[in-house]
């Protein structure tokens, strides 16, 4: 067992990484909270609620808590306002009151919208993640961003707002299928090329054994752990990303173009972030502020993660118009985290468009053969 703390005053929280511990989910509920009872939203997709909804809701209802179970369909696509919404309903009709908590149960888009929903329902109630892909465990169950998606960009709609605690099982990363291992290995790569070196090289030794769940349970809690600090150290800096946390943005500028030019049905995020990185690389490559060497090693660790190399009737300029609708943009200028070595960016917001076209050109070249 692991356990990083996220460093917010009185709103710190702790996240706890070990395998197995699903099933005792009511007892961290009870440790956080302190008394049974109270009401419980446990929100999850079809595919998890298949796979971990029983163990989840049996958890909590032996440790006392009243629970509503509310599924929502699966995919990127569906974090949408409808959909929030009918959540909201749901909780409503079950008479959830301000002392009541919110769990989602699943990938990044329940945390991310079930988090919305906690922030906004009767002006807030608390929640706790308990995130079961490798993107929410490693990544967007940490720091607080709560949202959902507009036809017109990426989680356009939503606010910052802490959990309570985050519970993480490293087992259920086993039923993964293959391209959300992908997705969130990503992530992964991106936390490594953003912050640490060391955290880099550990990736680069053992990739294909995480990937495949044939590492021993203490490397995979020691490898979502690592994720988690990273994560932490950065949030806890900048909550709200006025400064540092823009970095967490690695490949995201282009990324999140992708994913609203495609609709978000292509691509999954993580997938999207990949390609991103590459064009940044292209960018950074471009300007002549990182290392042929260290090019080399982001893209063929890349590469041994899995690039979708679908880029089939995608526009460079209506990828290139998608970026002005990203929130990260500034005064009409495009924000770019750029590497300038392995564990180590900086945000530029003087990146021509001359720039930008050639590196999503250095995206198509690499990831579009």
């Amino acid at each position: 067992m692991q356990k990083v703390t996220v460093e917010y005053g009185d709103r710190s929280y702790d996240i706890v990484i070990e395998g197995g511990s699903l099933s005792r989910l009511g007892s961290f509920i009870l440790d956080i909270f302190g008394k049974s009872g109270l009401k419980v939203g446990l929100i999850t997709t079809e595919t998890v609620a298949g796979l971990y909804l029983d163990t989840a809701y049996g958890s909590l209802t032996d440790a006392g808590y009243d629970v509503t179970k509310i599924v929502i369909p699966d995919g990127e696509e569906h974090k949408t306002i409808a959909v929030y919404e009918t959540i909201l309903t749901k909780l409503i009709e079950a008479r959830f009151e301000r002392k009541s908590i919110i769990i989602p149960l699943g990938g990044g888009v329940v945390g991310d919208m079930a988090g919305f929903a906690a922030a906004t329902l009767l002006r807030g109630v608390p929640f706790v993640q308990v995130p079961t892909t490798i993107v929410s465990q490693s990544d967007s169950s940490i720091g607080g961003k709560v949202a959902v998606d507009h036809a017109l960009g990426k989680n356009l709609i939503g606010s910052f707002y802490q959990p309570r605690g985050v519970l993480i099982d490293t087992e259920v990363l086993s039923t993964l299928e293959p391209r959300e291992v992908v997705s969130g290995m990503g992530e992964v790569v991106k936390h490594a090329i953003i912050r640490d070196c060391d955290f880099f090289e550990f990736l680069e030794n053992h990739l294909e054994s995480i990937m495949k769940f044939e590492a021993p349970a203490d490397i995979m809690e020691r490898f979502i752990a690592w994720n988690c600090r990273i994560k932490a150290s950065v949030v806890s800096e900048d909550e709200k990303e006025s400064g540092l946390r823009a970095i967490l943005n690695y490949g995201h500028t282009v990324g999140h173009a992708l994913e609203t030019v495609t609709g978000y049905t292509r691509y999954k995020h993580g997938e999207a972030v990949i390609l991103g990185m590459i064009a940044a690389t292209g960018i950074s490559t471009k300007r002549e502020m990182i290392g042929a060497n260290e090019v080399d090693r982001q893209l063929n660790l890349l590469e041994r993660v899995g690039i979708n190399r679908d880029l089939s009737g995608i526009s460079r300029d209506d990828l290139f118009q998608a970026m002005f609708l990203d929130k990260k943009v500034s005064d009409g200028k495009i924000r770019f985290v750029l590497a300038t070595s392995i564990g180590s960016v900086n945000v530029y917001d003087d990146v021509t468009e001359e720039e930008i076209m050639s590196g999503i050109k250095y995206m198509f070249d690499c990831a579009g053969k």
